[in-house]
């Protein structure tokens, strides 16, 4: 029997101000180590399979969840400074801090 592989796409909230973007990825159950994150031109592509381990010497009681694959694309804006994009996850969150390109931020422009 062939199974397909389905992918659920996770919940995000993206912030933005003069200076850059923070992504936040709901993806409970990752690691770290699970996460495939790539960047490909502008386009943002997450991966990942969160998987739940029943602690050893203990059996499966009682399951309101299973195992879930996480994917999604996103395109980064024409202002994003691809190149110091900083990633870390924690707690089920995939964080993202992506700054601004320095001739797109705002500045001050001093008279002589």
């Amino acid at each position: 029997m062939n199974t397909a592989t389905c992918y659920i796409s996770p919940a995000v909230y993206s912030t933005e101000n003069e200076n850059g973007y923070k992504l936040t990825f709901e993806i409970p159950g990752c690691a770290k180590d699970d996460v495939d994150l790539h960047i490909d031109g502008r386009t943002l592509s997450l991966r990942t399979h969160a998987t739940h381990e029943t602690p050893v010497g203990f059996r499966r009681a009682v399951a309101e969840f299973e195992p879930v694959n996480y994917a999604c694309t996103i395109d980064l804006p024409d202002m994003a400074e691809l190149s110091t994009i900083k990633a870390s996850v924690e707690n089920g969150l995939l964080r993202m801090d992506i700054e601004k390109r320095a001739e797109v931020k705002p500045r001050k422009i001093e008279i002589l």
